[in-house]
């Protein structure tokens, strides 16, 4: 009985080494029990030997199990990991674990790609060194607002990418649970903003366009016999002078066929009948010589 209770107990043992705490507690359990045993100094009958054996059995069953349990949680925190990592690494957005100085704590794959430099240089790296001079103020005002509140803050930057490619960056944030950092989502939105500017751009050539075109509106007063228009001064000019001080027009002059039958109807007949009489022919004599 004692050579299986030995052997029982070094199959505990080997089972699995302990952890530096639990080692810890089972010295100091084996001082503890050492002076009751010394004290008690009885000897185990065979029943209490049997049944020390039955409770290590039960709780030799017991720690398997809970190991067994414990393998497949940890197999199954291993794959939610990987899951989560990549669906963390891959995302179409760039994510940022931010110290309130903007320091880098962590940065997904997308993250480092839209900086345009590697993931392990840029740890530890203050985020505000790649935004642009003109917007450092507005991105440290937007660290500020997110770390003083609970909402979601945003902004939008400049940044030098690779410290020469320049790129437009939509940046929400929010602060964790405990306040030593904030975690914040980059969107480049760069082909976003060139569009405004070209949209802005237009309408500015429109309206400049706008201002140097002259239309002509309202009642105009005009002559009814020498069409003359009166202007906002009460000077009477023609009507070519007016419209060309108004509008951006230009006058060719040709003549309608009306007037040109009327003021010059020889130049309107195709085959015009001389009014000039022939002379008369010359007759020869009835008689012979």
């Amino acid at each position: 009985m004692k050579k299986k209770l030995g052997k029982l107990v070094d199959a505990l043992r080997a089972e699995e080494m302990p952890s530096p705490s639990a080692a810890e507690l089972r010295r100091r359990a084996e001082a503890q029990l050492k002076p009751q045993r010394a004290k008690r100094g009885e000897r185990r009958t065979e029943a209490d030997m049997a049944r020390l054996v039955h409770e290590l059995e039960v709780h030799q069953v017991e720690l398997e199990m809970q190991n067994e349990e414990l393998q497949q949680t940890r197999a199954k925190a291993e794959a939610l990991l990987v899951r989560y990592t990549d669906l963390y690494d891959f995302a179409p957005t760039g994510y940022f674990n931010l110290a309130r100085d903007g320091t880098i704590h962590a940065v997904n794959l997308n993250g480092a790609r839209l900086l345009g430099i590697e993931r392990a240089l840029l740890l530890n790296r203050r985020l505000g060194v790649l935004v642009a001079e003109a917007d450092r103020p507005a991105f440290n005002a937007f660290l500020e607002r997110t770390f003083a509140g609970n909402e979601r803050e945003s902004c939008e930057v400049l940044l030098l990418k690779a410290e020469t490619v320049r790129l437009v960056v939509r940046i929400e944030a929010v602060v964790s649970e405990d306040r030593q950092e904030c975690r914040a989502a980059m969107l480049d939105v760069t082909t976003r903003h060139q569009a405004e500017t070209e949209r802005e751009r237009l309408i500015q050539e429109l309206q400049t366009a706008l201002t140097g075109v002259k239309a002509l509106s309202g009642l105009l007063p005009i002559c009814a016999c020498c069409k003359k228009i009166r202007d906002d001064h009460g000077y009477w000019k023609q009507v070519e002078t007016y419209i060309r001080s108004h509008s951006e027009a230009t006058f060719t002059h040709s003549i309608c066929p009306e007037c040109r039958q009327r003021l010059y109807p020889e130049f309107d007949d195709p085959f015009p009948v001389s009014t000039t009489a022939a002379p008369p022919a010359k007759q020869l004599p009835s008689g012979r010589p």
